[in-house]
């Protein structure tokens, strides 16, 4: 993307997001649950309470006034009170100028505030995003944003799938399939390096996908239903195999793309160089991607489980019981993305140096110095 271009897209970028968040804050029409706007907020203290680990928490009573903003109340006044705590971890506080949803009854009086509407700032946020991909990755930004919405309408479309067929593993199977080839080549284009690096993905996805069966088989049942997120007690085993699997994907993909890159660059500006030689350049790539994406994958899913956690401690929850019903969960999907991303640099290093033609040329080189040594000799 030239220079000039990539200015007036980012303009463009920066307007449409200006206009989105404009649009949200004034988008009450398209809901359906009651919104009100807060324009008068009354803050006062209630109690201390003291937690079962001995910890003090302090209590406030907000008196809201919301001004509502879309239904048969519209631009009536109502009030609702809310309770925060110092800590806000199972609560929060609202200020002047907030957009809550709020359930009003059919004589107009609010009961209770459902939440906050929060569209405005994930419009705002997606904007942020989309300026900086386009920033600094220009055309290629454009091209990984692209990949990405189809990807995320491929997902509803499985989704919505499994609300009609139910066959939850399948489903995420091929969409597996289908989010590895589009995402590859987005990433890489229509060249060698991409296929090999799809190759690699949906080899190692399935390894892995053997090596949990496998070991699911010896071992005791895992307890599904100390999951937070029970929806069925026939799919709990299906559902955390196909969240475990997505959630290795995208490490195992960036890992094969990496080494498959890797080796065509090394063999297009080293057309000479020997099997030994590149079998020793994809160990040392693959020691440098190996130690970040796995810490990268251990810190994303403690980071999705601090929050469940702390509550859970001020709550009186043992090491023991948090290790054993809580962060179970996390540690398998933990270990299995990184069997993934290890066994990644081997299959990719592999199918790399086949396509790129180095194992053949390899077993001639050895061939051709056993036949010259042997004739030498004689």
């Amino acid at each position: 993307m030239k220079l000039r271009s990539r200015y007036i897209a980012l303009i463009i970028i920066v307007l449409l997001g200006i206009a989105g968040v404009i649009f949200t804050l004034n988008d009450a029409f398209l809901y359906e649950t009651t919104v009100g706007k807060v324009i008068d907020v009354e803050n006062s203290y209630l109690y201390m309470a003291e937690g079962n680990n001995g910890e003090r928490e302090k209590y406030y009573d907000q008196a809201l006034t919301l001004k509502i903003l879309n239904g048969d109340w519209k631009d009536s006044l109502i009030t609702l009170h809310n309770t925060y705590t110092s800590s806000g971890v199972n609560d929060e506080r609202y200020y002047k100028g907030s957009q809550l949803m709020a359930a009003i009854n059919e004589e107009g009086v609010g009961s209770s505030i459902l939440g906050k509407k929060r569209d405005m700032y994930v419009v705002l946020f997606a904007a942020i995003f989309v300026f900086l991909l386009v920033a600094v990755s220009g055309r290629r930004g454009g091209i990984v944003l692209v990949s990405f919405m189809i990807n995320l309408i491929l997902l509803l479309a499985a989704l919505s799938l499994y609300d009609q067929y139910g066959n939850l593993l399948k489903i995420i199977m091929g969409l597996m399939v289908l989010f590895s080839v589009l995402t590859l080549i987005c990433a890489g284009g229509f060249h060698k390096k991409t296929w090999v690096a799809i190759l690699s993905t949906l080899i190692t996805i399935l390894l892995c996908f053997g090596i949990y069966m496998a070991t699911m088989k010896t071992s005791e049942r895992i307890p599904y239903e100390m999951m937070d997120y029970i929806v069925n007690p026939t799919d709990l085993a299906d559902l955390f195999l196909a969240g475990t699997l997505m959630g290795s994907l995208g490490a195992v993909m960036d890992v094969c793309i990496s080494i498959s890159a890797g080796v065509s660059e090394v063999t297009a500006k080293t057309p000479d160089i020997t099997l030994r030689a590149l079998v020793s350049s994809i160990r040392e790539m693959g020691y440098d991607i190996m130690g970040t994406m796995i810490n990268v994958l251990f810190f994303t899913y403690m980071s999705g489980t601090i929050p469940i956690l702390v509550i859970k401690i001020k709550n009186g929850y043992t090491l023991y019981h948090l290790v054993s019903f809580q962060l179970f969960f996390e540690i398998i999907c933990f270990l299995v993305g990184a069997i993934g991303i290890v066994l990644a640099i081997p299959v990719s290093g592999l199918f790399s140096v086949i396509f790129f033609g180095k194992i053949l040329g390899g077993v001639r080189e050895l061939h051709d110095g056993h036949v010259s040594g042997r004739e030498v000799d004689g």
